[in-house]
């Protein structure tokens, strides 16, 4: 085999300037609400909304995603300020690759039995992911889904 190819992909929802301004306007929320906590005066209702809310957004600007595709298969990492879990699925177990090209790049599909993977390769092209099947698995098939163009 030759250098192996490896396409990377991130499932992160928002961009980074986004997940800065959550983070801040988390420990805003937080610093505030327990500001109320410690004046005493509100009772509950005067400090738990901004420990839920702020809480909620410095632990969602932890969150971030990241897909590859390379010779141990599709690795997909879930991650929550640096620990979470990764899921393999290695080419022996992949039972179809379905490809949707799309302008700025190629989606796939990972059917299976029970549950179904996908994923997008910015800066993948079909021919690319072809590629990478055929060398890693020559007997998987591969089919070009309804993407649009």
């Amino acid at each position: 085999m030759s250098n192996p190819k490896i396409f990377s992909g991130s499932g992160l929802p928002f961009p980074r300037w986004m997940r800065g301004a959550g983070l801040l306007t988390g420990f805003f929320l937080l610093s505030d609400g327990l500001r109320r906590f410690l004046s005493g005066g509100g009772g509950l209702s005067a400090f738990l909304p901004y420990l839920l809310v702020g809480s909620a957004c410095v632990y969602v600007a932890g969150y971030d995603k990241k897909i590859t595709l390379s010779d141990r298969g599709f690795v997909r990492q879930t991650l929550f300020w640096g620990r979470g879990r990764t899921d393999i699925l290695p080419w022996n177990e992949m039972e179809e690759m379905i490809l949707m090209p799309a302008a700025k790049g190629t989606g796939v599909l990972f059917p299976m039995k029970d549950r179904g993977w996908r994923a997008f390769f910015p800066d993948a092209t079909e021919a690319d992911l072809r590629a990478a099947a055929e060398e890693y698995r020559p007997d998987l098939p591969v089919s070009t889904g309804a993407g649009h163009r």
